[in-house]
């Protein structure tokens, strides 16, 4: 057999082509294919939520309350003098002209806030006026002069002080100065006021402490006409009285009270992201 002549290639040159083609089209389906594949990427986000916690606070409230009220009741009863006589002749602590009022207390119940009370009338004219108030037990009362109690003990009269005196010198009329300058003596000064100018306006009230009195004496000096001396004379006293009166009162009180709280959490979230992006450093 003839052999045609021709040029001798080498098996593994020939071969070459062939490997190159081959490279050249599976590399690019390679990397095509690297290039479309996705890997799943884990990252985490935060998530905002709200919490309900319950806390105690203070608060203010208002209620009432039924509660027993002591109180002052004053009450006020007029007097009228049971014994009332006048002399412009005598003379009462320096100053003629002596009007005198006895009043019995012995018939009203004892109170421990008891007062008597005299309320003055304004006068027409001015005229000098005192006045002066005593507890007479328990001497009694002074009658009218010149007479005297039968149940006075005429030689038992002692005479310290001189409240009244009196130009007239008969012996009846010196014998019941005696006796009534003695009850004075032995009478209680309670109180009373002196020069009180009624013509200018209303003098104001005078009240003294009555208790345990049961003969009161009202002396009054000064005027010499009967409109210059008028005022009106009342029994005061107060008693307590115990009432339920209903009252608004504020307390404090704790409360559970909810609030809202907002949080943050960490949330895992997961994507498909390509090969080659998960392989750049720095991305998620």
């Amino acid at each position: 057999m003839n052999l045609q002549p021709g040029i001798n290639i080498p098996a593994g040159k020939a071969r070459r082509p062939i490997i190159y083609a081959a490279l050249l089209i599976t590399i690019p389906i390679v990397c095509s294919g690297l290039l479309s594949s996705c890997v799943t990427v884990k990252s985490s986000s935060e998530e905002p939520y709200y919490v309900t916690e319950l806390a105690t606070e203070n608060r203010t409230e208002t209620y009432t309350e039924t509660v027993p009220v002591e109180r002052l009741i004053r009450h006020e009863q007029p007097l009228q003098p049971y014994i009332l006589w006048s002399n412009p002749e005598l003379t009462f602590n320096k100053h003629k002209s002596l009007w005198y009022y006895g009043y019995d207390l012995s018939g009203f119940t004892a109170h421990n806030k008891q007062k008597i009370r005299i309320m003055f009338f304004k006068q027409q004219f001015y005229e000098y006026t005192a006045v002066s108030v005593f507890d007479m037990h328990p001497r009694g009362q002074i009658l009218a002069p010149p007479l005297i109690a039968t149940s006075d003990n005429i030689s038992a009269i002692v005479v310290l002080n001189s409240w009244i005196s009196s130009k007239q010198t008969s012996s009846t009329f010196n014998t019941w100065i005696g006796m009534a300058n003695m009850k004075l003596d032995f009478a209680h000064f309670l109180g009373g006021s002196t020069d009180l100018f009624m013509n200018r306006a209303t003098a104001s009230p005078v009240e003294l402490d009555t208790r345990g009195s049961q003969e009161i004496a009202i002396l009054i000096n000064g005027p010499t006409d009967p409109q210059n001396c008028r005022f009106s004379v009342s029994l005061t006293w107060e008693e307590p009285v115990t009432e339920n009166v209903t009252r608004t009162f504020e307390r404090t009180i704790p409360v559970q009270v909810e609030h809202k709280i907002l949080k943050q959490k960490s949330v895992p979230q997961y994507r498909q992201v390509p090969f080659w992006e998960a392989l750049i450093p720095g991305k998620p």
